[in-house]
């Protein structure tokens, strides 16, 4: 679900941070990753109603913010550091339908004068939208065009999402195949792979509770990577997402399908937009382990890149959980090109660097529907101090690639663009000191 006002997005962070009357703070850690509502009282007060698992408390004494903080990441763990070339400027967008759009996007940052780090793609590069394929028309020189961006000095990133296409004829698609051989995926009521529906069709669901799963995320990733030579991961849809409610069978009538209380999620059950609650995993049921799919994912595709590439890795996950900052990065998901959410990336990315993941940042310009050329100069002016900085756009939305402007709007972004450039050795260094020693890279002003 887009960010929406009043209906659960796409992580589970159950930890506050309490700024006293008289200047100190402390903070409070349930370890819990069920279903649960978070209630706040003008008293002041804060309840937690959760649907089940074991109520681990940690509090955190400080008695400082920054102290809290640091806590916090002790028992959850650092950040993971990033390469420098992650600092620098991405660009997206759901569209680029072809390499010869892809490379011309590259082509007129450069003759804008515009500096790019890295270059991604969205599903397009997919064969029938299918993980670990390229789309042979298109794309058919595909790892010629990622050499091509090495050899410009840049890096390249594309979308992994979770879900595995399972409609194919056997012995066509490899990543089902293995998987089914190697007993990786999602098992429904009756012990057989879960089938949903996602992008491809048909989709399975891979199990990253299992090591399994893990072994065979590595492979898949190692094959995919002997062709094409990507340098980063941008795993989507992970929460899990499923476009019919549990699956295609529909789901089991269970206590875990219709628990006694069931949070304020979106459509009032837990299999809305998801899989089923009582899908068995490797550690336990759905029920349980649901806000822990994007984690789990993460932490695979981390492992895999360190094998695969033998350097530091670089993944951005829309799905969180405590403790992802030592794995992966985030982006706030599918935002509207709005000034509202422009405001709201604000405490978003502050937040999570508060959760020790301070790799984040929202789509620059808003990702959903028509930009402006005033919000999106502004967005760029706001964008260049998030830590992770990326232009993404929807298909069907007009262009909003930097170079799409007035020379006046693409001045001011050039501006903003050169500052953070020149700023990048002290953000970097704020990273490490994230990495070493538990602080913040992007702080609100009262942990100074």
């Amino acid at each position: 679900m887009a960010p929406t006002p009043y209906v659960n997005l796409y992580g589970s962070h159950p930890f506050y941070l309490v700024m006293e009357d008289g200047g100190l703070a402390h903070g409070v850690f349930l370890l819990n990753s069920n279903a649960m509502d978070v209630v706040l009282q003008p008293s002041p007060a804060l309840t937690w109603r959760t649907t089940g698992g074991i109520l681990d408390f940690y509090v955190f004494l400080g008695p400082d913010p920054k102290s809290v903080v640091r806590q916090y990441l002790d028992v959850i763990g650092s950040p993971f550091m990033p390469p420098y070339w992650g600092l620098g400027f991405h660009l997206c967008r759901w569209g680029y339908s072809s390499t010869a759009a892809t490379r011309q996007a590259v082509k007129n940052m450069t003759a804008a004068r515009f500096p790019l780090d890295v270059q991604w793609n969205d599903l397009d590069y997919t064969d029938a939208k299918r993980d670990f394929t390229f789309n042979k028309n298109n794309f058919k020189d595909y790892p010629d065009m990622v050499r091509e961006f090495h050899r410009s000095g840049r890096k390249y990133v594309m979308i992994v999402d979770p879900a595995i296409s399972s409609s194919g004829p056997p012995g066509s698609y490899k990543p089902y195949d293995d998987g089914l051989k190697r007993g990786v995926f999602i098992r429904n009521a009756t012990g057989q792979p879960l089938v949903g529906k996602v992008w491809p069709g048909p989709t399975v669901f891979p199990d990253f509770t299992n090591p399994e799963t893990q072994r065979w995320w590595h492979d898949m990733v190692q094959e995919f990577h002997d062709q094409v030579p990507f340098d980063g991961m941008w795993i989507d849809m992970n929460e899990p997402s499923n476009f019919v409610a549990g699956s295609l069978d529909g789901c089991p009538n269970n206590k875990l399908e219709n628990p006694p209380y069931v949070p304020g999620v979106l459509g009032g059950s837990l299999r809305a937009g998801t899989i089923c609650a009582s899908s068995q995993q490797y550690l336990s049921s759905h029920y349980n382990l649901h806000s822990l799919y994007g984690l789990t994912e993460a932490v695979a595709s981390h492992d895999a890149l360190v094998r695969v590439r033998g350097k530091r890795p670089f993944v951005i996950s829309r799905s969180t959980f405590a403790g992802h900052g030592r794995f992966a990065g985030h982006w706030t998901g599918d935002v509207r090109s709005s000034w509202e959410q422009l405001y709201y990336s604000i405490p978003e990315v502050l937040l999570f660097n508060l959760y020790g993941v301070p790799l984040v940042g929202a789509d620059i310009c808003g990702f959903l529907g028509d930009t402006s050329e005033e919000l999106c100069v502004r967005w760029t002016q706001l964008g260049a101090f998030y830590p992770f900085m990326r232009n993404h756009n929807d298909h069907g939305s007009k262009p909003q690639e930097p170079y799409a402007f007035s020379p006046a709007a693409q001045e001011a972004m050039r501006k903003a663009l050169v500052l953070r450039y020149s700023l990048l050795p002290y953000l970097y260094t704020l990273f490490h000191k994230a990495h070493s020693a538990g602080e913040t890279v992007a702080r609100p002003l009262f942990l100074e």
